[in-house]
């Protein structure tokens, strides 16, 4: 397999792109969170590799949810939390998250009235507007550590 390079595809501007919306598994769109898509491309066959912007505004949060593939988050502005494993941490500009695959997780938007923005890199990639970048951890499933 050989990529080769693009500009067209391979040079994506993740501060003038459009926002897109998101949606969980179900495909119900999560409200005043936004997506813009960046590169991506075939590292090795059927393996994807991507990075994308993310906007949550005020009042929103990532429900619980899982991966397939393991992903790094590095926030650009705003404050908000993380939950993993039952532990609630906060996260501020300039932290820089590894989340393992399918290890359950939740996003909380900005504690304040700034939106929280971060860039999420994931291998496998999946687009910002796909209902299969994430599989949200119903009532009935048990999340162990």
């Amino acid at each position: 397999m050989e990529t080769k390079f693009s500009p067209e595809d391979h040079i994506h501007n993740l501060l003038d792109g459009v926002r897109r919306a998101m949606y969980d598994d179900a495909g119900v769109e999560l409200e005043d969170i936004f997506g813009v898509s960046g590169s991506r491309a075939e590292a090795l066959p059927d393996l994807t590799i991507g990075l994308d912007r993310i906007v949550m505004l005020p009042g929103t949060a990532f429900p619980l949810h899982v991966h397939p593939g393991a992903h790094l988050l590095y926030v650009l502005d705003g404050r908000g939390g993380l939950r993993v494993d039952g532990q609630d941490y906060v996260l501020e500009r300039g932290d820089s998250i590894y989340v393992p695959a399918d290890y359950p997780h939740g996003v909380q938007g900005p504690v304040d009235d700034r939106p929280l923005e971060f860039l999420a890199f994931g291998v496998p990639h999946h687009e910002v507007d796909s209902t299969t970048r994430m599989v949200l951890v119903r009532d009935d499933e048990t999340v162990t550590s």
